[in-house]
């Protein structure tokens, strides 16, 4: 590469300028997540324990932390459809607003919730 050609942000390596590398783009949030990727993923950054997520794919026992969150819940009915979805859903979907329930509580974004998606989403 030219001397005259080289841009702000480009490095220098071994005599010659090189450019920066492409910018990484964000992988799209998957719609949904299996059952078990959804526990999973919540075992793993710790916001349930490991037995819990065990049990509430084979039994459909709800976390004491996701129980704990649904009890908040004032409208009974309201409470009941989302201990619904938390104990029997074979997938979540992204755009369940128990969803942003759930990330809502947990003091998470919207982003933060996206990522979650994401890295429940590669978990085999």
């Amino acid at each position: 590469m030219q001397e005259d050609e080289a841009q702000i942000g480009w490095g220098y390596t071994g005599g010659a300028f090189i450019p920066p590398p492409a910018p990484v783009l964000p992988v799209d949030v998957p719609a949904e997540i299996s059952r078990r990727q959804f526990f999973q993923v919540l075992a793993n950054r710790q916001l349930i324990s490991k037995g819990e997520a065990l049990t509430a794919v084979t039994a459909g026992t709800l976390p004491a932390a996701l129980d704990a969150l649904v009890s908040q819940i004032l409208d009974e009915d309201i409470e009941w459809e989302a201990r619904m979805l938390f104990a029997g859903a074979q997938t979540f979907n992204r755009s369940n607003g128990f969803v942003d329930f759930f990330g809502a509580m947990q003091g998470m974004s919207t982003v933060d919730l996206d990522q979650l998606w994401r890295d429940a989403s590669v978990l085999d």
